[in-house]
């Protein structure tokens, strides 16, 4: 991997060998190889971390609709929503009726 060095007036010259190209290739190609995986750590990072807020508000919404769910259950406000279309509670006890098995 060494040049190989010409002496001409004092002054050196140097001759770049297939050796030498070939090192700086691949040296390059490495650097290429670590600016592209760089690159794509830093979007797989942000991507994750969007995933992450994402889940946040998913799950701040599930917990917000199963109280109104909840909520809208109850017996309370069932009656409520059931006066409102003039549906009222019977106020005598229901007679079970029965049906023969003969007829």
């Amino acid at each position: 991997m060494k040049t190989k060095e010409k002496q001409k007036n004092g002054v050196r010259e140097y001759e770049f060998t297939t050796e030498w190209i070939l090192y700086l290739l691949f040296l390059s190609a490495l650097a290429l190889l670590y600016i592209y995986l760089t690159h794509r750590t830093d979007n797989i990072v942000r991507h994750i971390e969007k995933s992450k807020r994402n889940l946040v508000e998913l799950r701040a919404e599930n917990i917000t609709l199963k109280s109104e769910i909840i909520q809208k259950r109850s017996r309370e406000n069932l009656e409520l929503r059931l006066e409102e279309t003039g549906v009222k509670e019977p106020n005598r006890a229901i007679r079970k009726i029965e049906v023969d098995a003969e007829r």
